[in-house]
């Protein structure tokens, strides 16, 4: 939960654990099981505990009679896209294709963002190293210097 907090980390985090609940809930749907039995595996499955919170509380509404959507726009780990999504997919009755694509959208995002950083990590990490050689060489040659001078 700590992790969601930090700036760039964070997002990907959220949009990687949110595509793993909608590969896995629409997998576990076409494979034929309800609604309800698909969320509270996917609950076990994911690796967030705050995701798997959200979702238990997601089917804990729907025992009580509340569609996907509706809890799942409410809960704050989701973006409101996603329940609008979902809410289509639940009148249209394609739920599992809808599911399908917002995994394919977060998965791009994923890759998208992965890319950006390792954009920004990578002159950083010359930098640092050229600081790094530049001191060896420094310790190593200022001695000899010295030396030099007596």
């Amino acid at each position: 939960t700590l992790l969601l907090k930090v700036p760039v980390l964070g997002g990907l985090i959220q949009r990687s654990a949110i595509s793993r609940f909608t590969i896995t809930f629409s997998t576990l749907l076409k494979s034929g099981l309800p609604a309800l039995d698909s969320l509270n595996i996917v609950g076990k499955v994911v690796n967030n505990s705050l995701m798997s919170l959200t979702i238990k509380q997601i089917a804990d509404r729907i025992v009580e009679g509340a569609d996907i959507s509706t809890p799942l726009k409410k809960s704050k780990m989701f973006p409101p896209m996603v329940g609008y999504m979902i809410a289509v997919g639940e009148q249209s009755g394609e739920l599992e294709e809808v599911l399908d694509r917002i995994s394919e959208t977060y998965e791009e995002e994923i890759d998208l963002s992965v890319q950006k950083l390792t954009a920004m990590v990578e002159p950083i990490i010359i930098v640092f190293l050229a600081v790094v050689v530049g001191f060896i060489i420094m310790a190593v040659l200022l001695p000899l210097l010295k030396f030099n001078n007596l």
